[in-house]
Formats: structure tokens, C-alpha cells, sequence
């Protein structure tokens, strides 16, 4: 299943239905216009008058009380014509189901789809044809045997018979439905075998955004394609940097579950973390160890929180900016103030050396920076923002400029301009290097290796528990970063100094509080002594201070650059991060997946990676599907009802599963044609292709004005197929619950329900008013 959809926007959808509703209601009421004239000459307007002001008060003194008395009559019809013996179906399937369904050998997960699969689809068409027959045929036989006319005699009016007629089989159609479903519950918790039922439940998903880097490092919006035809999945070359990375949001302690680990002596304890559930795919160039055959392709997590990537990324999109956004990415910026200086002064002395999408990416790239600086709202950051800022405005009017030269006009790009903004910023960067590299911290924690099945044997192989408290080897960055936080926040806390040396308990200080290894303590100690004997260090109002002035962030850096600070620990530095708290930006985390085997290549979509919330039970989304199923019956009740008011059953019913077919089979087709993402030429162009034996590539055969006037008629076409597009339902809507439930995962109330609510009541409104103004001026009489 293709999980990759988005939420239903619910406005535009409204404001679409209001659009299509108020042309069809404007064109109805002038072709109704229209006909009176026709029929009755001048008085055909007094007629349509009347007709249209009669309706409107059948509208208005619509009685509660008769329409749901007409539902009462028309609940014991349906008893009557015997519409639950549908129910004595469902019954019999399921009892022999079973013997065709089980499989103590099959997957559990697998196993539970099945039996999933099976249960909803009989619901859904076995009380499908039902509804069809009851809703198409029971006006026109009301009509037929002249029954209907003991009630439009008394004080009832046809709009509250189509209402009345409506609500009741719809009421049939939902106790069918509930039996059915509670049966249904009750039959597959105790069909499934023993070894499937811990697998029936539902979980709750939350989908990030997804883009690539490719084996130079460099931000892409796809990987590599090995081959598929339809490409999915974008795949990443092993034991490279190229990268797939993941962006999830509303990432809060909501999104955490608890989880209980049991350790070598048996001691039980409780887990508060993130559960990250994947569905990637392996591909090989070579077959690989016998290891690798076993245990699949190795993979590897990386939580990240890079704000130099977001803010720096997007300059490396041009060859000639990389090596100042590798600069500037890390967190060399005196480094990066050169290369700047080295792009103003190329486009001072040699601006054509770039090209138009050079000037692009560096407009872009700028902008993007100052965008990301300024939403930190870090007040060190703001000076060199706005010079980020300043430059893409430089930049902008050059890609302006030489965008007109391309189509042909004069064009004077401001060069000058440009490389003098450019030269500021490279200021700007040497001066504020120290700010932006304490205020744009990177922060990576690599999490521990796993191996992904190419066949996915089991569904425990694709699940990976973060906890929330992480602890691991630190990077020098990282652990330059940690160091100097903990000795400001201790400093200012007197814990460093006792009288004129260092703290005596120092080291158990350390490795207490701190969570430092106790062989690591003994070695910063050890190091702060050496740092003190040789005056780099000083003791000044009992605090302890670098002598020189500089930063302790920076102090630490020399020192860890220099390997003056070595672990003694054989694990490293090994320190400790919130997940929450360290690695999240508001509530946005960043995974990045590795693969790590040389001549492996790792495909992945965006809905192969999730972060999997607390479960829900499957009674929660097995009745958001049949939720969706019963929106799909109503509907259709709705439309055989319509129908069947100015037709006989035969053709409202043909009507019906016409709507009902294409609605469920075609209507993405409508949709991926009219929108151009179903390539292809049109309809009357493509017959004149066939019919001269050409190809898409060649074009037709025929003169200039032959081709335009084919190619007007094709957009005609289309408009057609629009508006048919928007006369039929999209019924595939009805089916994604469904879907869901079947793949072991909570239906999404905004992605899936909330678009079938729409789609019914979109429906559901015009069509009871249509429906009633048809049976208003229908003639009754007529058999």
C-alpha cells in the first residue's frame, strides 16, 4: 500500500463545492427558465415564478415530524422486501470462511491482513448490491403500483418523501452495517490463530518529509534510480555520504512510548522513548558474505540537530559555492569569510565566469540563510543575518538582469554591487565567526546498527526503540560544546574552586554529577592542573578562567584539536542528551539513514520511515473503516434515491453503477489526466496518431489549422472531463480506511475520514434538493 498522503485541506475543498454547486444551481434554474418559456410562451415566466417560489417554501416548511414518520414506512418496507436476508449471507461466509483463511504458517502479520482484508471487503459488497436495488427501485415501484399517491395526497411534501425515503434506507443500510461489523469483530478475535493476535492492532504513524544528500555530500530532492520503471523508491550508495534524511514534526513527549526492558540479571525496568518503524529496501550489485545473505543489508540511524545545514545547505547547490557552504557548514567561518572574498572579487574582475544558475543558487542560497538566522531569533545572530539578507538582495537583480540578456534584451546586471554586499558579509563572518559557532551548534548522535531484510521475514526487524535519554561517544564538537556549558553553569555555581586551587572533589564530582567516566574525570582534572601550572588557566573571585579571555568553548576546541584532552575511557567520552529537550527544535527531528555496505544500495520513500506512536486498539480503527464503508452506502442510497425520481429502476439503477464504477475505478485517472501528471497526448490527437501509424515524437500528419482545430477540441474535451470529474463522486476515497486497517495501522481521522465526510455531505446536500425538485414537477401519473 502507498501510504503517502497528505491531509485533506477541508477549505479548499469547501471552496471548490461552492463554486461547482452555485454554477450548477445557476444553470439548472435558467435551463428550468428556459423550458417554461419554451412550453408556455410569455406566461412560462409567471409559471417558472410560481414554481420557483413554491419550491422554495417546500423547502422552508419542511416538518420534522413527517419526514421521520416516512422513515418509519419506509424502515418497514425494507423489512418487509426482506433487505436484512443479506445478514444470512455475511453469516454463512464467515462460517466456512475460515477453513480457507487460516494458516498456522503464513507470517502473523500477514495472517492478520487476510483475515482483515476478507472481513471488510464482504461487508462492503455484500450489503452494497443491496442498498443499490432498494434505493433505485423503490420510488419507481412506489410509482408504479400507485402507492405513492396515498401520500402525496396527505399534507406531505415530496421533498420530505425524498427525505423520508432517504433517511430510512440509509437507517436499513446502517443496521445491516452494525450487525454485520460487531459480528465481524467478534468473529476474527477468535478466528485468528494464536501466534497472529498479538499483531492485531493499529498503529499510529507520523510521517516526515524526506531528501536526499548524494555520495559528495550535497543536498538532492531524489537519490539513485537502479532501474525501476516506476520510481517509488529513491535509492543511497553504501559506505558513502550520501544520506537519506527525514524530517519529522510534532515531535513531543506525546509522541513517546514506554516500553519494559529486562536486563542479564532479570531486573526489569521501564523505558521512556521513541519507536522508529521502517519498510526500506535492499538492493545489491554483488551477492555479498554469507553474513550479509543472512542477515540483510546493515543500516544505520543518525539523530541530528543541524541548524548550519538548514541554514548553509541550500548554497552548495551551485559547483562553484560548494567548498564556501562545506565551509560554512563546518563551522569554518573565518574560512568561509575567504572564500566569500574570493567570490566578490571573481565577480568584480570576471562575473560571466558564472552562470545565470550560479547567480540563482547564490540569491536563493543567501536568502535561505538569512531566512533560517533570523527565526532563531538569537540576538547574535541578527547583524549577520541581515548581511545574509543584504546580499541576496545584491544578488537578486544580477539573476534579474541576466535572465533578460537570456530572452534577448539589454540587460545591465549590477556586478559592483553584488561583489561589494558580498565583501561586507565576508566582514561580517570574520567578525561574528566566534557567535556563529556557539549559537549554531551541530549535535549528532549515531544510534546502533541494524540490518534490513530484503523480504522483511519479520516485523521485529524494522523496529528500532530510541530511548529518551541517550548516551553516547561525543564528538569533539559535541563534547567541546558540553564541557564548556558545564563549566559556566559551574563556575557561577562555585563548584570548580575551593580557595586558590581546583575543588578536591573535582573528580567525583565529575563522574557523579556529570555522568563522566571516572577514568575521564581523572584525565580532565589532570588536564586542568597542567592548564593552571602553564597560566592558561587562572583562578580570579573564586572562579575558575581562561587566562587569554577567550571563551571556554573555544578553549576546549584548542584543546581537544591539539589531543591535549584524550579519553582514557576505551569508549571515549560518553555523554548524555534529552531527546526532547537536545535533539528537537521545535518539535521538529531530523533522521538521517546510512547505509553502510559497500556495493549496497538502500531505496527508500517517504512513507518508509515513520516514527510509530502508542497503539491503538483494533476496534478503534476497524471502526473508523466501516465508518468509511457506511459513508460509501449512504452515498450511494443518495444517489440511486436522485435518480429514481425521474427515471424508472432499471435505468436509475444502470445510472448508478455507472456513477459507481467509474467513481471507484476511474476518478484518479480523471484526475492524473486533467492535472498532466498521466503523460500522453489527447484524446482526438491520439486517434489521429493511431490512425496514420505515428508516434507522440513525430506529431500528426496534417496542415497547421487541422492541428490547432484538433487541439481546440481536445481542451474541449477536457473541460467535459473536468466537469464530469467533478459530477462523480471520488468512491476510491471510501476505500483508504479500509486499506489502512488492513495494513495494521489507525486510520487518520484528517487523511482519510474527514475526506469521506466531505465527499458525502458534498453530495448529500444538492442532491436532496435536486432530488425534491424533480419529484415536485414530475408527473405522477406517468407508470
Amino acid at each position: 500500500m502507498d501510504f503517502d498522503i497528505r491531509p485533506y485541506d477541508l477549505a479548499a475543498g469547501a471552496q471548490g463545492w461552492l463554486l461547482i454547486v452555485g454554477g450548477l444551481c445557476l444553470l439548472g434554474i435558467g435551463l428550468a427558465f428556459v423550458l417554461s418559456v419554451a412550453r408556455n410562451g410569455a406566461a412560462g415566466v409567471a409559471v417558472f415564478a410560481n414554481g420557483l417560489s413554491s419550491y422554495a417554501s417546500d423547502i422552508l416548511s419542511v416538518s420534522p415530524r413527517r419526514v421521520f414518520a416516512l422513515t418509519k414506512l419506509t424502515l418497514l418496507e425494507a423489512v418487509r422486501r426482506k433487505a436484512l436476508l443479506v445478514f444470512v449471507v455475511f453469516s454463512i461466509l464467515l462460517m466456512f470462511a475460515g477453513w480457507f483463511l487460516a494458516d498456522a504458517n503464513e507470517r502473523p502479520e500477514l495472517q492478520v491482513s487476510v483475515h482483515v482484508t476478507f472481513l471488510l471487503t464482504s461487508i462492503a459488497w455484500l450489503i452494497l448490491p443491496a442498498v443499490m436495488f432498494l434505493s433505485c427501485w423503490a420510488l419507481p415501484e412506489d410509482i408504479r403500483i400507485r402507492s405513492l399517491h396515498t401520500v402525496v395526497t396527505k399534507p406531505a411534501r415530496r421533498l420530505e418523501i425524498v427525505m423520508g425515503r432517504m433517511l430510512g434506507m440509509g437507517l436499513v443500510a446502517m443496521i445491516v452495517l452494525l450487525l454485520m461489523g460487531v459480528i465481524g469483530l467478534v468473529w476474527i478475535n477468535r478466528q485468528l490463530p494464536a501466534n497472529s493476535k498479538d499483531q492485531l492492532t493499529c498503529r499510529v504513524p507520523l510521517f516526515g518529509e524526506l531528501y536526499f544528500f548524494d555520495i559528495d555530500g550535497q543536498p538532492a530532492r531524489q537519490g539513485i534510480n537502479v532501474g525501476d520503471v516506476w520510481m517509488y523508491r529513491s535509492h543511497i550508495t553504501g559506505n558513502s555520504r550520501a544520506r537519506a534524511v527525514w524530517l519529522f514534526s510534532g515531535i513531543d513527549e506525546s509522541a513517546l512510548i514506554r516500553e519494559s526492558r529486562t536486563d542479564a540479571e532479570g531486573r526489569t525496568t521501564e523505558l521512556e522513548g521513541l519507536k522508529l518503524e521502517c519498510r526500506f529496501e535492499a538492493f545489491r550489485t554483488i551477492k555479498g558474505s554469507e553474513k550479509s545473505i543472512r542477515q540483510g543489508v546493515q543500516a544505520q540511524y543518525t539523530l541530528s540537530a543541524n541548524p548550519r545545514e538548514e541554514a548553509f545547505g541550500m548554497i552548495s547547490q551551485s559547483e562553484p559555492l560548494r567548498a564556501l557552504a562545506d565551509a560554512l557548514r563546518d563551522a569554518q567561518f573565518r574560512t568561509a569569510a575567504d572564500k566569500v572574498r574570493e567570490l566578490a572579487a571573481r565577480i568584480r574582475t570576471a562575473p560571466k565566469e558564472l552562470r545565470i544558475d550560479d547567480y540563482r543558487g547564490l540569491t536563493f542560497g543567501l536568502a535561505t540563510a538569512a531566512n533560517v538566522l533570523t527565526n532563531m531569533k538569537d540576538p547574535r545572530l541578527e547583524a549577520i543575518a541581515n548581511l545574509f539578507g543584504d546580499s541576496a538582495n545584491a544578488a537578486l537583480p544580477v539573476a534579474e538582469e541576466l535572465n533578460r540578456e537570456t530572452n534577448g534584451e539589454k540587460a545591465d546586471p549590477p556586478y559592483t554591487d553584488l561583489s561589494d554586499a558580498l565583501e561586507t558579509l565576508a566582514t561580517g563572518l570574520t567578525e561574528n565567526a566566534d557567535d556563529l559557532h556557539e549559537s549554531l551548534p551541530r549535535l549528532e548522535v549515531p544510534l546502533p546498527s541494524f540490518h534490513i531484510s530484503e523480504y522483511h521475514e519479520g516485523a521485529d526487524e524494522n523496529l528500532t526503540f530510541v530511548p529518551r535519554t541517550l548516551r553516547f561517544a561525543a564528538d569533539y564538537e559535541t563534547l567541546s560544546r558540553f564541557l564548556s556549558e558545564l563549566f559556566e553553569e559551574w563556575n557561577t555555581a562555585g563548584k570548580l574552586v575551593e580557595g586558590t586551587s581546583l575543588k578536591a572533589s573535582l573528580i567525583d564530582d565529575f563522574s557523579g554529577e556529570a555522568k563522566i567516566s571516572p577514568l575521564n574525570a581523572e584525565v580532565l582534572v589532570a588536564v586542568l592542573q597542567e592548564q593552571l601550572a602553564a597560566g592558561s588557566l587562572k583562578i580570579a573571585d573564586s572562579k575558575l578562567t581562561v587566562a587569554d579571555g577567550r571563551r571556554w568553548f573555544t578553549f576546549f576546541d584548542d584543546l581537544i584539536r591539539r589531543e591535549v584532552l584524550v579519553a582514557k575511557d576505551s569508549e571515549g567520552w560518553m555523554i548524555e542528551k534529552d531527546l526532547i529537550n537536545d535533539l528537537t527544535h521545535d518539535k521538529m527531528l531530523r533522521v538521517e539513514v546510512a547505509c553502510l555496505n559497500d556495493q549496497m544500495y538502500l531505496g527508500m520513500a517517504r512513507p518508509d520511515l515513520f516514527v510509530r506512536k502508542p497503539d491503538r486498539s483494533f476496534a478503534v480503527g476497524y471502526s473508523k473503516a466501516l465508518l468509511n464503508i457506511a459513508l460509501m452506502l449512504l452515498l450511494i442510497i443518495v444517489l440511486g434515491v436522485t435518480v429514481s425520481c425521474v427515471v424508472k429502476g432499471p435505468v436509475a439503477l444502470f445510472f448508478t453503477l455507472t456513477f459507481f464504477i467509474v467513481g471507484q475505478f476511474f476518478h484518479q485517472f480523471m484526475m492524473e489526466k486533467l492535472s498532466g501528471q498521466s503523460e500522453g497526448m489527447g484524446t482526438l490527437e491520439s486517434a489521429v496518431l493511431i490512425a496514420q501509424h505515428r508516434n507522440p515524437q513525430v506529431g500528426m500528419d496534417v496542415s497547421v489549422t487541422t492541428q490547432k482545430a484538433v487541439q481546440i477540441a481536445d481542451k474541449g474535451l477536457e473541460g467535459i472531463l473536468w466537469g464530469f470529474s467533478n459530477i462523480v463522486p471520488d468512491f476510491s476515497a471510501f476505500n483508504r480506511g479500509a486499506a489502512f486497517v488492513e495494513n495494521g495501522f489507525d486510520v487518520p481521522f484528517r487523511e482519510s475520514v474527514l475526506p469521506a465526510i466531505a465527499i458525502f455531505f458534498g453530495f448529500l446536500i444538492p442532491c436532496i434538493l435536486l432530488s425534491g425538485a424533480l419529484l415536485k414537477f414530475r408527473e405522477l401519473e406517468a407508470k
